[in-house]
């Protein structure tokens, strides 16, 4: 454990020993499996009524086990994750079949804002840690009316917890297990009628599975929240992340070229920033919402880098008609500066102006319409404009239709444009449309039945292909594609929330066309929980049949089908504590999902977990 880390579990256990500032209920019976009382129904945003996603509670997240939003995003459906191993790989996620290498198609939104990395242009999975997450909801498809640059394949968006999200006064969370595997957090909080606060702080290391596979991560969370007199509420959100690892591209680079890989050490330093001014009055709200995102890379190969992303953005929520609307501006700006070595030392920046207009309409009785549409404006690339149309209707018995129209964009990453010899100044930005139907079921007991099928029409991707001849340089370069079409469909059932059993199975299907590196053709997830008496336990089976990717030669390869199961038992043994077990993979199947990279996934692990709350 570091000394920082060390410091900080001791202060946090001595203010709770003291009293100092920790107010709030008991905790629960069975605190660390609490059945809350969201449910699942539509997404309440504007905007969304007409769209496929998947809305997934702190209870789902705290049943599955899973260290990093990763491991648990691979169980839903139309989402993929190629990765290379376990605890610390980042993956390349993608969802529909879009994602890139690294994943630069899909947005990520942490507590509202976007975070990718600001010169490389990409998401940064290993950063998103699940233990201050309350919620998560996953839009499958382009976005861009809502979201605007980055939604081509979809957007993730992860809500943190705050001081009034929780029951009890604090949590202690001790895990341990296979591959010399080790983490603990500690958060407590403290409220009062005006002011509220969440602390939280932890570590996971691990050897991993192979001699390349070490991971150490230190994060820290803080949310503050404050009702001012005005009637205007404010909300602080801060995460930060330090982690090393070693430099995976390296060992595949190393295997295809049929030499002993380096150990090349990587130093990560990620933290994120969010402070929202908010006004919810009888019929409207408004918001106005500041945020700083930032990073710092230090590689042992000489590379240094740090980067940032910062905005403002100002919305409001309105009537409008028999319905709701939603309007509103923002201004961001992305960046960095590279360091070292001494060839690639530079600055960027872009700033990008929007703004974006969006209406829920009933129209015939039960029959919703809904439109948006985004403009926006960046640095050094022409005005885009993105809209969406939409048409829900309710039907009979909780059934729901809808059928949607959505267009995505994303502009060249500075990576792409000017960096590492295999970069193209001409690039224009990626364009998609998608077209899809479905129909959608909520029951009185939040379980929830859906089905969508979707035609994506895209062009313009930005892939990394053979260089024209007599142009100088490395042989592979950037390179937008001509047209590229996804079809498929998707059928999902969810019962989260079920006070015994709870349960998730969905079935993706999907038809990548002539680009179908790092898609899955079949993808098949289960998951049940099953409480009895003090006990709970939890099993999750993943089915993954048409899976292609490069290998070695950089030749497009369907690698062979694969099962994995997982299983997981806990108990409370007080009104505050709870033991568990949990055992990835445990039929040990050996199977890869990266045939560039030598080592397969990791066999079976058996790891044990103790959590104490106060």
């Amino acid at each position: 454990m570091s000394k920082t880390l060390s410091l900080f579990l001791a202060i946090g256990l001595a203010a709770y020993v003291a009293g100092i500032g920790l107010a709030g209920s008991e905790m629960p019976e069975e605190p660390v499996f609490e059945v809350e009382v969201v449910g699942i129904s539509e997404p309440e945003a504007v905007g969304q009524v007409a769209a496929s996603a998947s809305i997934i509670t702190r209870t789902e997240i705290q049943r599955s086990g899973a260290q990093n939003l990763m491991d648990f995003l691979v169980r839903e459906p139309g989402v993929w994750v190629s990765r290379q191993g376990g605890m610390g790989y980042g993956g390349k996620v993608n969802i529909r079949g879009f994602g890139g290498s690294p994943p630069t198609q899909l947005a990520v939104l942490l507590d509202g804002h976007p975070t990718q990395m600001g010169i490389m242009g990409h998401i940064l999975p290993t950063s998103y840690v699940l233990d201050n997450v309350k919620r998560i909801e996953i839009l499958r498809g382009p976005t861009g009316a809502l979201y605007g640059d980055m939604a081509v394949g979809g957007i993730i968006k992860i809500y943190t917890r705050g001081p009034k999200d929780e029951d009890s006064r604090g949590a202690l969370l001790v895990k341990g297990g296979g591959f010399e595997t080790f983490g603990n957090q500690l958060w407590f909080r403290g409220i009062n009628k005006r002011w509220g606060y969440r602390f939280q702080l932890g570590r996971y290391s691990t050897d991993g599975s192979n001699p390349f596979a070490k991971y150490g991560a230190d994060n820290y969370s803080l949310a503050i929240n404050h009702t001012l007199r005005s009637g205007w509420d404010m909300a602080f959100r801060s995460q930060r992340l330090i982690y090393t690892t070693f430099d995976q591209n390296e060992v595949a680079n190393a295997y295809a070229a049929g030499r002993e890989p380096k150990f090349i050490e990587q130093d990560y330093d990620r933290g994120d920033y969010d402070l929202e001014f908010k006004r919810d009055l009888e019929n409207r709200s408004t918001s106005v919402k500041l945020y700083r995102t930032e990073g710092e890379h230090e590689f042992q190969d000489g590379f240094h880098s740090r980067d940032f992303g910062q905005g403002i953005i100002l919305s409001q929520t309105v009537p409008a008609g028999r319905g709701k609307g939603e309007w509103g501006l923002g201004v961001r700006t992305i960046g960095g500066k590279i360091y070292s070595p001494a060839p690639l030392a530079r600055s960027f920046s872009r700033s990008e102006p929007s703004m974006f207009l969006l209406f829920d309409q009933p129209v015939a009785g039960k029959t919703t319409l809904s439109l948006g549409i985004r403009y926006t404006a960046p640095e050094d690339f022409g005005s885009e404009v993105l809209p969406h149309i939409g048409i829900y209707r309710e039907m009979k018995q909780g059934w729901s239709l809808y059928a949607s129209a959505r267009r995505g964009y994303r502009l060249p990453s500075f990576r792409e444009l000017f960096l590492f010899g295999i970069n193209n100044p001409n690039l224009e930005p990626e364009s998609a449309w998608q077209y899809e139907i479905g129909a959608r079921r909520n029951l009185p007991s939040g379980a929830q039945v859906e089905i969508s099928a979707f035609d994506i029409d895209a062009k313009n991707l930005i892939v990394l292909g053979p260089r024209p001849a007599g142009v100088p340089g490395p042989p592979k370069q950037y390179a937008n594609t001509g047209a590229v079409t996804r079809t498929g469909f998707e059928i999902s059932a969810r019962w989260p929330e079920g006070s015994k059993t709870a349960y998730y199975a969905n079935f993706s299907y999907l038809d990548a066309g002539a680009r179908r590196e790092q898609t899955v053709g079949h993808k098949l997830a289960f998951g049940v929980d099953y409480r009895l008496g003090k006990w709970m336990i939890s099993g999750d089976l993943l089915y993954v049949n048409r899976l292609f990717n490069y290998d070695q030669t950089n030749t497009l390869v369907k690698l062979p089908s694969f099962t994995v199961v997982n299983v997981k038992a806990s108990r409370a043994i007080s009104d505050t504590a709870r033991i568990g077990i949990a055992i990835e993979n445990l039929f040990n199947h050996s199977y890869r999902v990266d045939p560039a990279y030598p080592y397969p996934m990791p066999g079976r692990c058996i790891s044990l977990q103790f959590e104490k709350g106060w």
